[in-house]
């Protein structure tokens, strides 16, 4: 019994200085607890049962200056359960402090992927530094872990980063974050251009059409009679281009060029085309454009489509039907394309039903460079 009992006191010891290292020591980044507190801050609203039903002052938000973010002392210290520190940024206390953070003002700078912050708590500089943000918007803050600021204004992620400290290590938490190198945004123009690709703007700016097409060269000389199309946010959905979007005429009454006096914002898309006919569809128009086609066909290669022809998904197949072998899958076609970064990106497209209902809004428009691959069904004999 007496063994037992010396047995029990040393596993609780080792236990017991387990957690204390795993408090204290750095821990990896539990991506997935990330990504969910990530998707959970764009927008989602949590009900404010999901918060602890008594709270510690610790956990109240009071007024303070901009970016300066104080609170007053705890009864007793608070510590997060030692089970939690090796996620205790991404599984932060659902205090509603977080989710209950008002928007951020238009045009306020907000801290975004590539961005440098300065940090500092006043109880403990050796958090005190200049913190890069990665590419899911957060920051590494030395022993605490893995914070994600992503999309905060600066007071928004001192209040972040306090309710961590307060709900963790600290009675006192008096936390500073200045943004000291800001992201640029981005907005993308394409079709009927002389330059297609991305334009860098300041954080927080925005830019008028008429300037975003002068940043590119301009339209093409070819491009009479064009429009463009403007999705908001595009550049976050890969299927921006097969959305209906904003559709406005590059050419006054008499037909004489002009450029509508609208602004874009960071992320949007803004796409050149020349119609088919009265026809608003975005995907009769684009530049010349090479599509490579792999995989089950009789005669693989690149194929080419003129400057203000369609190149679709619906049109490619109209070239290239006849010369799919029998074990060809026009259920799953892949199409590969490149992103801003040069990250490989697929979409799989169900092309016998795009076929057979024929419906232009429902076609896949196609740039120049992406990769179609038809790949092999699979047969079975029983």
């Amino acid at each position: 019994m007496k063994f037992w009992s010396v047995g029990s006191l040393l596993g609780i010891v080792l236990v017991a200085i387990t957690l204390v290292g795993c408090a204290t020591n750095d821990f990896d980044i539990d991506v997935d607890a990330l990504l969910q507190q990530l998707e959970m801050e764009s927008g989602v609203d949590y009900p404010a049962a999901a918060a602890p039903t008594t709270a510690s002052p610790a956990t109240i938000v009071t007024a303070a200056p901009a970016t300066t973010v104080t609170t007053s002392p705890a009864s007793t210290a608070a510590h997060a359960p030692a089970a939690s520190t090796g996620t205790a940024s991404a599984a932060a206390p659902t205090t509603g402090a977080v989710a209950a953070s008002a928007p951020v003002p238009p045009g306020e700078i907000t801290i975004q992927p590539d961005c440098l912050v300065q940090i500092s708590v006043a109880e403990d500089p050796a958090l005190n530094g200049s913190y890069p943000v990665n590419e899911i918007g957060a920051v590494k803050l030395g022993y605490v872990g893995p914070v994600i600021l992503y999309n905060k204004s600066e007071s928004q992620a001192a209040e972040k980063i306090r309710d961590i400290l307060t709900s963790r290590h600290f009675r006192n938490a008096t936390v500073q974050v200045r943004i000291i190198r800001a992201s640029y945004d981005k907005v993308r123009v394409d079709g009927e251009v002389i330059r297609p690709g991305l334009i860098k703007i300041g954080a927080g700016d925005t830019i008028s059409l008429n300037d975003a097409l002068l940043r590119v060269g301009g339209m093409k000389p070819a491009a009479k009679g064009a429009k463009i199309k403007v999705v908001r946010s595009g550049l976050t959905r890969a299927t921006a281009l097969a959305e209906e979007g904003e559709v406005y005429p590059l050419s006054d009454a008499a037909g004489s060029p002009m450029v509508p006096d609208i602004v874009l914002h960071n992320n949007d898309v803004a796409y050149v085309f020349i119609p088919m006919g009265d026809s608003d569809v975005a995907v009769a128009g684009g530049g010349s454009r090479s599509i490579v086609v792999l995989g089950e066909l009789q005669q693989p290669g690149v194929y080419s489509f003129k400057s203000g022809r369609p190149c679709t998904m619906m049109h490619l197949m109209f070239r290239v039907a006849g010369q799919m072998t029998p074990f060809a899958n026009k259920k799953s076609v892949l199409v590969i394309r490149k992103n801003e970064k040069g990250w490989d990106e697929e979409t799989r497209i169900n092309v016998t039903r795009l076929m057979e209902d024929g419906d232009p809004a429902a076609d896949y428009p196609l740039m120049d460079g992406d990769r179609v691959i038809i790949p092999k069904r699979r047969v079975t004999l029983f």
